[in-house]
């Protein structure tokens, strides 16, 4: 054991500057709104700005502020990232939050090539260069964090959203090979795979809120709810903290994946009163 690293561990420093991309969107607010409350300075790069602006100062002291970017622009990346460098006054981010993309609802068979090159524009290309923009930084301070909200949907495909599946899946390749590239930096790249959300953010598949394809998701879920924004901020804000720990993915789905044959309609009213009748 290194004589310079404590039995326990190193304790990470609560972040300070935080980037988050996608921040107007329905899950990207409360990402925003958990740092700025927690008293952090974030800066929100999204291609519109929230509906509703956060408030300016948080419970603790935090503040937010909007940069509009296009991540299919690699260039207007850079300078979005030159112009947070002047709001944190030259100081690195200590952390980065990729939760920007789109999905579109057709089936495979219906994809155009300039379908594809949206799509994965935003969702792989533009995060592959913000988690890049970031690393420039944070190697120079000698550390940093990187949170890439992926999905469910990555392991276990989503019907009529072959190119967000197939996005995300990327996306999960993409933090596992930057946390192996950035790892001699002091810099952890994880993710933050939910199943589906309650709120549903800007440019996201239409399938998702048809009635009858809800209901059959949320029959599936052990946990018999959707999965709220403000549990994906919680997470995102976990492994802002966490030490010893990149390449992962901490999925939040109420236990979808885990489920095989689920409890579903008649056969879950049939175990739920033969327990009932049990155990009372």
């Amino acid at each position: 054991m290194s004589s310079t690293v404590a039995a326990h561990g190193p304790v990470a420093p609560p972040p300070r500057r935080v980037v988050v991309t996608g921040g107007s969107g329905g899950i990207g607010r409360e990402i925003v709104r958990r740092f700025v409350d927690a008293g952090c300075e974030v800066v929100n790069l999204d291609r519109l700005p929230p509906p509703a602006p956060p408030p300016a100062v948080g419970t603790g002291g935090g503040s937010s502020r909007f940069i509009g970017v296009d991540l299919l622009d690699v260039e207007a990346i850079r300078a979005a990232f030159r112009e947070a460098d002047a709001h944190f006054q030259g100081l690195a981010p200590d952390v980065l939050v990729c939760g920007a993309a789109i999905g579109l609802t057709q089936h495979a068979l219906e994809v155009a090539p300039e379908d594809m090159d949206r799509v994965m524009g935003v969702n792989v290309r533009g995060t592959f260069f913000c988690v890049q923009e970031s690393a420039f930084r944070m190697r120079r301070a000698g550390a940093g964090r990187i949170v890439v909200i992926t999905s469910v949907s990555a392991h276990q495909a989503w019907a009529q959203e072959p190119l967000y599946n197939i996005s995300k899946a990327a996306q999960h390749a993409l933090v596992q090979t930057m946390a192996v590239e950035l790892a001699p930096f002091n810099i952890q790249v994880n993710a933050v795979a939910p199943g589906v959300v309650e709120t549903q953010g800007q440019g996201m598949s239409g399938n998702r809120a048809r009635p009858d394809v809800l209901r059959h998701y949320h029959d599936i879920i052990p946990a018999r709810r959707f999965c709220t924004p403000q549990e994906v901020a919680e997470a995102t804000w976990v492994l802002a903290h966490a030490t010893y720990m990149t390449g992962q993915a901490l999925t939040i789905d109420g236990g979808v994946l885990a489920n095989g044959l689920a409890y579903i309609g008649s056969l879950r009213d049939e175990v739920l009163a033969r327990l009932a009748s049990k155990f009372p």
